[in-house]
């Protein structure tokens, strides 16, 4: 052997380990910050559904949403109606109250307007004005469902009353303590003048007083 040459194995070699034990601790450090990313995110939510817990008895509840039919058929004439034929925009101002946890008692005032085509002769493009009393529970922190029954003095444009009750099954999204998004799907079954079964699209706000 060259003089010299087991001294500069030796170097190599230490080099070599120490280039190992950098990559290794190279390859640690990211999975050491996803781990720490996952815990702040789990802390958060588990903070976020502390914060959003379901609602208790004595709390109050304002909503406001914006609806629209997407499609119905009727039994008594056998047609179909969709947003090809009609399109209707319906606007809902309510007021609720929890009288046990989770279970609310409340009421809808409903107007709805034609946004096209342009409604028959002799009708308005004021649609519809409709009480709505319904009973509500919530059955996670965000979901819930109502049974609703409906009181419409005016329809399709004219002084022409209706009833309906409607299933309604809707998600929840916290944006603060007291103010959630919400968007539903609701079937109406109508049922005074002519029987009908629809599908209803529901988006708004809702705040807990």
């Amino acid at each position: 052997m060259w003089p010299g040459t087991g001294a500069k194995l030796l170097r190599a070699n230490e080099s070599a380990g120490a280039d190992v034990r950098l990559g290794s601790m190279t390859r640690r450090a990211p999975s050491r910050k996803w781990l720490l990313c996952a815990a702040s995110v789990l802390a958060l939510c588990s903070a976020t559904l502390r914060a959003h817990a379901g609602p208790k008895r004595g709390d109050g509840l304002q909503t406001d949403s914006v609806s629209m039919l997407l499609a119905s058929h009727d039994y008594t004439t056998h047609t179909n109606t969709t947003l090809r034929n009609a399109v209707n925009l319906s606007l809902n101002a309510g007021l609720h109250y929890y009288f046990v946890d989770r279970v609310r008692i409340g009421i809808n005032l409903q107007l709805t307007e034609r946004l096209q085509p342009q409604p028959p002769a002799g009708t308005s493009r004021f649609q519809r004005l409709a009480l709505m009393p319904q009973l509500g529970w919530s059955f996670h922190d965000s979901f819930y469902t109502a049974l609703i029954f409906s009181y419409a003095p005016r329809t399709q444009g004219r002084a022409r009353p209706d009833l309906a009750v409607l299933a309604a099954l809707g998600a929840t999204l916290p944006v603060t303590k007291r103010v959630k998004l919400s968007a539903a799907i609701e079937t109406p079954y109508a049922f005074l003048q002519h029987r009908t079964l629809g599908l209803v699209a529901v988006t708004g706000v809702s705040i807990r007083l």
